[in-house]
């Protein structure tokens, strides 16, 4: 019987869950809200203007989600904070598998140093994503009180809010596609659902977490 080990608390799986079906929910409704052959898709929430009002509210849970993720005093934002220190702390072990990352993604392997709990990759992708998520943020609210806002301002927030939400949709698709199809990260799946991956995998990929914490929590 294969062996696993426990990586992701139910808060850290409920913040990711949180905040990848918010981001979904608002790149298709801003999508639709944007381009006109998407539109008649926004039928099936009672039209366009019910779409934007969706994509509004979506926005506020959306930040009220990730504020919480961060402040809160529960098990989900102890584990948000270590994740954000975790994923500023990026070291010279990082950066030696953040350059072979591309190699990695196509499905090929290059020797690197062991990995804490987020490998180099998983970090650059993480610090992308906090500057993307945090442009979105702001742009979106400009936009949305355009009228109490010098004019030159909203004029700048509009593409950067569309660039950066585009952008961060084709991260969601590679991410997908490394926790769907890749050949060896995939077996990371299992743990965004129920917490535990295999030991094997967890000791190839964060050979130094798995060392300092994950080989206690071992099952089979």
């Amino acid at each position: 019987m294969q062996k696993l080990v426990y990586r992701f608390t139910k808060g850290e799986r409920f913040v990711h869950w949180c905040h990848g079906v918010s981001f979904l929910l608002l790149l298709f409704t801003g999508l639709g809200v944007l381009t006109i052959a998407i539109q008649p898709a926004m039928n099936i929430f009672g039209g366009i203007q019910v779409t934007r009002n969706i994509h509004r509210v979506v926005a506020v849970l959306f930040t009220i989600g990730m504020i919480i993720g961060f402040v809160g005093k529960g098990e989900g934002a102890r584990q948000m904070r270590r994740w954000f220190k975790d994923v500023i702390s990026f070291g010279k072990d990082d950066f030696a598998h953040a350059k072979n990352f591309g190699i990695e993604f196509f499905g090929g392997h290059k020797p690197f140093p062991p990995q804490g709990k987020f490998n180099g990759g998983e970090k650059l992708n993480s610090m992308i994503t906090i500057l993307g998520t945090l442009c979105i943020v702001i742009s979106g609210y400009i936009i949305w009180f355009a009228p109490s806002i010098p004019q030159w301002i909203v004029q700048w927030a509009y593409p950067i809010h569309s660039a950066c939400a585009l952008f961060m949709g084709a991260l969601l698709i590679a991410h997908l596609y490394l926790g769907l199809l890749h050949p060896d990260s995939n077996q990371a799946l299992k743990g965004i659902f129920n917490g535990w991956v295999p030991a094997k995998f967890a000791y190839e990929h964060y050979e130094k977490w798995y060392n300092e914490e994950a080989k206690e929590t071992i099952k089979e």
